[in-house]
């Protein structure tokens, strides 16, 4: 019996070690852009994609949260935006964790890049329209939607293009 015992107590020794994985310091994750630059290009998201037919909608992959769209529990109902804002900061990190949550490992690429070659990332193709995408081509290289998200993945968002973008007419092309 003791055998047995000394087995078995081996056995879970050895599968312990084996499915433990790595200590959390060699752990690999996602490199993204600065989380506190997040809210000008989340109120954009929010307005331009976060209605509730469109990624404001619980089954989309992309999930955008905010007074315009999609609210987490702890929002007060209402909604001053563009941008007067009631979008909370819990909703502001709910998008920022959706967005780079989709491709990391492209999303890392980019960031560590210095935001060079934005076009890599899903988002980008589909809201400049050179992939298919439901809403249509939503912004252009070089216009302010575009550079408030391209701006923000170079690692300084531009807060300007973030406004004047929130200000512009919501059309798609």
């Amino acid at each position: 019996m003791t055998k047995r015992i000394a087995f078995l107590i081996g056995l879970a020794l050895a599968l312990a070690v084996a499915c433990g994985g790595p200590p959390d310091d060699a752990r690999v994750g996602v490199v993204t852009p600065d989380p506190a630059q997040f809210p000008p290009v989340s109120l954009l998201l929010d307005h331009r994609c976060g209605s509730l037919d469109c990624h404001g909608a619980r089954t989309r992959n992309l999930q955008v949260y905010g007074c315009e769209g999609l609210r987490l529990g702890t929002a007060t109902p209402g909604c001053r935006n563009a941008s007067g804002t009631d979008t909370t900061a819990e909703e502001h990190d709910a998008t920022f964790r959706s967005l780079v949550a989709l491709e990391p490992a492209v999303m890392t690429s980019v960031v560590q890049g210095k935001g060079q070659n934005p076009e890599l990332l899903t988002f980008v193709r589909k809201a400049r329209g050179t992939e298919s995408h439901k809403g249509g081509t939503l912004v252009t290289p070089g216009d302010d939607q575009d550079i408030c998200m391209t701006s923000w993945l170079a690692g300084a968002v531009d807060k300007n293009a973030c406004a004047r973008a929130l200000a512009a007419p919501v059309t798609a092309r």
